[in-house]
């Protein structure tokens, strides 16, 4: 099953909340493609990268009503991992598990 969640609301200055432990200014932006995977995680997509983000990840309130993800890669041979994932509210029952 896929799901493909494109935001196609006007950009925020979502660095404005973003939090300090979160976003070095560069690794977090507004999900631009969701796919949910059979083990119940989530591939997203933005235009940092794409990160696996498995169901036990902590979830927080998105500040725009958008899906933003902060991602980032600890080595050249590494993935993207999430780093923070923020969602909103409406969605937040349907995305934590």
């Amino acid at each position: 099953m896929v799901v493909v969640l494109l935001m196609m609301t006007p950009a925020v200055s979502a660095h404005d909340w973003y939090p300090r432990e979160c976003c070095r200014d560069m690794d977090c932006a507004p999900v631009d493609r969701a796919e949910l995977l059979p083990d119940g995680s989530l591939r997203l997509t933005s235009k940092v990268g794409t990160a696996v983000v498995r169901p036990s990840f902590q979830r927080q309130q998105s500040h725009d009503h958008q899906m933003h993800i902060c991602m980032a890669r600890y080595s050249h041979l590494d993935n993207m991992r999430p780093v923070c994932l923020f969602v909103p509210m409406e969605d937040a029952d349907r995305l934590l598990y």
